[in-house]
């Protein structure tokens, strides 16, 4: 019994065809599919099909269609009354011009093998009960979402089997993760949270759809969202404990390789066999272990530590830079580039546009190592990335910089030991009292940098020449001699103690 007030749902010619008795059809004709379809007319001539009135699914008996003159009498007819679409049994001779003649008229045009009448009979129910074909719908996504194990899969069955709609997973950012980048800018939306697996909001489920939706067919794409949602979050879990599952051996296989690599050094003698001679294998895990190598670290200047990081890290970068391994190392991440003509140059290039696309939950900055050949050189490359990163992680979200272009500037950036850090705060008392304490120090360092150019210091720190002029000013009335050598080196190591709290 229908409410009052509530008008009738109508199924279009697209949903019979996606999960309605027209899917076993031979779609002929596809043309203007969004039709609705009220009723359902079972003919024998053609009398019978000028009495059918608009969105009528005209259905013709084997009788009517006994050849293609029928069927195209029947199409004129049938665009002359609006009809929904016309079903045909096959006829032979139904010729390529009939085709043509519907796409004109844009008449969905259906070919049935087998009784007419049975598929008619079909359609009469699914029209009649629009609500039970909408649930099977629902039931048919939901247990193809159980067959697939990724994120691309399960929206893909929305984008597939739903139709008229396209969907969309969207981040919180706005970076599309899955789906049809143009349903987050359709008029007509329905919108979803997902939530990832610790159970907050980890992305949004955006379906667009053709027009205003009704109240109906808008709850049943909401349903369909809905039921997405489990799935989707069970895959993010499965993806996330892969990724720190493969992440993990990568850090034990490299141990093992580092460890491999000095034995092998190492010249047997006789108290201590070792490795010497031994050849080291060609691969690990799938790594090319000989050849030129560049290694590079990833480090955040974030509290959150690596290993509660790891996850969303490693995700982001295997999403990013799909051919290379990221290992959880040290207090970052490692990862290298291997090539016969590999450069610092070309490492430090794409590793700052991977890093500037890259969608990691903590910011991140990189330092690269230099050019080296076999596991062996590999490790020294990978030391000299750390040392870099260690400046970078200074410099901001994003930054990359090589071992060779900061020179002796790494080892600074090692100095952050809380001895010398309390020491720091000792000798620089003065200077961090003033109002503009951090400013002052930070400043002071640049200059350090620079050799006392205040250009330069005005150029690394992205402000006016006379401003660093002004600091210096107050940087000596604080008691801070620049010009005394003997002092330059135990201010440039207090600086940097100190630049790690204060940025």
């Amino acid at each position: 019994m229908k409410r009052a007030g509530r008008p009738a749902e109508q199924l279009t010619v697209d949903e019979l065809v996606r999960y309605g008795p027209l899917g076993h059809a031979e779609m002929l004709v596809g043309e203007n599919l969004a039709r609705p379809v009220s009723r359902v007319a079972l003919v024998s001539d053609l009398d019978q099909v000028r009495r059918c009135g608009p969105g009528t699914a005209v259905v013709l008996t084997g009788g009517l269609a006994l050849g293609a003159w029928a069927v195209e009498s029947a199409l004129r007819l049938a665009w002359e009354r609006s009809a929904a679409c016309l079903v045909c049994p096959a006829v032979t001779g139904l010729t390529q011009a009939s085709a043509q003649l519907a796409r004109r008229m844009r008449l969905p045009v259906f070919v049935v093998t087998g009784d007419t009448a049975a598929c008619a009979l079909e359609l009469a129910a699914a029209i009649a009960s629009p609500e039970a074909a909408r649930a099977r719908l629902a039931a048919r996504c939901a247990e193809l979402f159980a067959e697939r194990s990724n994120v691309r899969g399960i929206v893909g069955v929305i984008n597939s089997e739903v139709p008229g709609v396209l969907v969309a997973l969207v981040a919180p950012d706005g970076h599309v993760l899955a789906g049809q980048a143009s349903a987050d800018r359709a008029e007509h939306r329905i919108r979803v949270d997902v939530p990832g697996p610790d159970g907050r909001r980890w992305a949004e489920l955006v379906a667009a759809v053709a027009g205003p939706p009704s109240p109906t067919w808008g709850e049943t794409v909401r349903l369909i969202l809905r039921l997405a949602r489990a799935p989707l979050a069970a895959s993010v879990a499965r993806e996330r404990v892969d990724a720190v599952h493969d992440a993990e051996r990568g850090r034990v296989a490299l141990i093992a390789l580092f460890a491999a690599a000095r034995a092998a050094a190492e010249p047997a003698g006789q108290d201590s066999p070792g490795n010497g001679g031994r050849s080291m294998p060609e691969e690990v895990l799938g790594w090319r272990v000989e050849g030129r190598h560049v290694a590079v670290f990833l480090r955040s200047d974030t509290t959150l530590d690596s290993v509660t990081a790891s996850p969303g890290v490693v995700s982001a970068w295997q999403e990013a830079v799909q051919e290379l391994p990221l290992v959880p190392w040290d207090r970052g991440w490692a990862s290298w580039w291997t090539g016969d003509d590999i450069t610092v140059e070309q490492v430090v290039g794409t590793l700052r546009r991977n890093l500037a696309r890259m969608r990691s939950p903590i910011p991140l900055s990189g330092g690269v190592g230099r050019v080296a050949a076999g596991a062996e050189g590999l490790r020294e490359s990978l030391s000299q990335a750390v040392l870099a990163a260690g400046v970078t992680v200074r410099d901001g979200h994003g930054t990359v910089r090589s071992f060779d272009e900061l020179g002796y500037r790494v080892l600074l950036a090692s100095l952050s030991q809380p001895e010398l850090a309390d020491s720091a705060r000792v000798v620089l008392a003065d200077l961090l009292s003033a109002p503009d304490g951090p400013v002052l120090v930070t400043t002071l360092a640049a200059l350090l940098d620079c050799s006392g150019s205040t250009s330069q210091a005005a150029a690394q720190l992205g402000v006016h020449r006379n401003t660093v002029l002004g600091r210096v000013e107050r940087i000596r009335a604080r008691g801070v001699d620049l010009d005394r050598p003997d002092q330059r080196l135990a201010l440039h190591l207090a600086c940097y103690a100190l630049l790690p709290e204060l940025s």
